[in-house]
């Protein structure tokens, strides 16, 4: 089955036609025949998407909007509104209401089904971004409608056409209906939106002879790194049925089935917006509760969580190549005393400074990380024990060679560190191990013990750690 779909209908053969439809195209279908009901039904059978008709015994489209809208579990759940009548005042009401579409009777078969699987993937991909933010465990507050409309009046809207003088006209007939930024291309001239700032919804006119072109940029606009969080709306010129359903299929987040409306549009993309804004939002949420996960707050270096799973790549990809690398463990000496005597924000703002003077001897295809409270942990992937040592030294003199400066801290603070070095891979082994690939477990023991060595023998120094013969 590809999901769900509830049927409101008073009129006993729109919904058994309506089945019929659905059923050939594997959806499981329940069906009610008034708004009374709505709420234990939907509760009951959870539908992918609501196909209601515009006018009920006790209600209408945009009553059974409402309804699910109260209810958090249903709030997200898709509905299409089918009218007898062609009612351009009844359609701008039920889609200023938050209805997805309205399409009218007799109905085609091809727009609904990919209207149907259009939004099914929609909301799909939105439960899927929303279990993300759940996983990452981020806890940023989802926007408000408040929030919402404040982001989206900064919105950028790409209006394109085949011809500049439409992509003009759009533009002039949409601009005192909305406040966007808004800018018109040609079909051929697209490079722009290709450039940050992308823009934040692309409008495509399908021409009826020369669509092609056109569903084209459609894929095309879903599939590049740059403009694949952009809402895209597609709007056939002239009304075509069949040019819709393809570009739903091609990933357009809407359609004005009908042609260019100006005021549907204005609605459309207010719709659009704000879905964009709250997804955006989870998002970004996402993205930074994964980068909490493996970053260390103070420092902004990675953490140990990181720090332990890219050492083994390394190590893996040594054993495959022969090379070697260089393993450090690097200590800030004496670092309770800076702690104790100058108080720990002073603390924190040093070890911040060790971390800026660390980083700049690592290359980008390094690690450094910060594994405890004044530990760093350095992978360098390629380098033997002569440069490994001779690295190892420079850290040392990066972080000696000049006092720290504090704010609010008169007397400059001198900071020394001992540095434990391993070199892994190639023909080098663990004392731990008698294999050519040592675990990173044996590593690691190996570093630490180069650095309690280095710390025994009087600090500011680098130990390496002797390979077992």
């Amino acid at each position: 089955m590809q999901g769900t779909i509830l049927i409101i209908d008073a009129v006993a053969t729109n919904r058994i036609m309506l089945k019929v439809q659905l059923s050939a195209a594997y959806y499981r279908v329940v069906q009610t025949d008034c708004v009374e009901d709505l709420l234990s039904v939907a509760q009951r059978s959870r539908p992918d998407l609501v196909l209601t008709a515009m006018t009920l015994p006790d209600g209408s489209a945009v009553d059974v909007q409402s309804i699910l809208a109260s209810d958090d579990t249903l709030a997200n759940i898709p509905v299409i509104a089918i009218s007898v009548q062609n009612d351009n005042g009844g359609r701008m009401k039920a889609l200023a209401a938050g209805i997805d579409d309205v399409l009218n009777q007799p109905l085609d078969d091809v727009i609904l089904q990919a209207r149907i699987r259009s939004l099914i993937r929609v909301r799909s991909s939105n439960e899927d971004l929303h279990l993300q933010h759940q996983a990452a465990q981020s806890f940023e507050p989802p926007l408000s409608e408040r929030e919402c409309l404040a982001v989206i009046r900064n919105a950028k809207v790409a209006l394109v056409a085949h011809d500049a003088a439409t992509a003009a006209q759009w533009t002039a007939r949409l601009q005192s209906l909305v406040p966007y930024h808004l800018h018109s291309h040609q079909i051929g001239d697209i490079q722009q939106l290709m450039t940050n700032p992308v823009p934040d919804v692309i409008v495509v006119e399908l021409r009826e002879t020369t669509a092609g072109p056109s569903l084209r940029l459609l894929a095309d606009l879903r599939a590049r790194a740059a403009t694949r969080n952009s809402v895209v709306i597609a709007i056939p010129s002239p009304s075509n049925a069949h040019i819709a359903a393809e570009a739903l299929d091609r990933g357009a987040h809407d359609v004005l089935q009908s042609g260019f409306n100006v005021q549907e549009l204005a609605l459309r993309l207010s719709t659009q917006l704000l879905h964009k804004a709250r997804n955006d939002r989870q998002r970004n949420n996402v993205r930074n509760g994964l980068r909490a996960s493996f970053e260390d707050p103070m420092t902004g270096l990675y953490n140990r969580r990181f720090a332990k799973p890219f050492l083994e790549r390394v190590a893996r990809n040594a054993a495959e190549s022969g090379e070697s690398f260089a393993l450090m463990l690097v200590d800030l000496d004496h670092f309770k005393q800076v702690n104790d005597r100058f108080g720990h924000p002073a603390g924190d703002a040093v070890l911040v400074e060790a971390s800026n003077r660390l980083s700049k001897l690592v290359r980008p295809v390094d690690l450094l990380a910060r594994v405890g409270g004044e530990e760093f942990m350095i992978v360098m992937p390629g380098i033997g024990e002569a440069r490994g040592s001779e690295t190892a030294e420079q850290l040392c003199r990066q972080i000696n060679a000049t006092p720290f400066q504090v704010p609010g801290i008169e007397e400059p603070i001198q900071v020394t560190t001992s540095i434990g070095l391993v070199i892994g891979g190639g023909y080098q082994h663990s004392s731990h191990s008698s294999g050519p690939q040592p675990n990173v477990s044996d590593l690691i023991a190996d570093a630490d013990r180069a650095l309690y060595d280095a710390k025994h023998a009087g600090r500011n120094q680098v130990t390496l750690c002797p390979v077992a013969a």
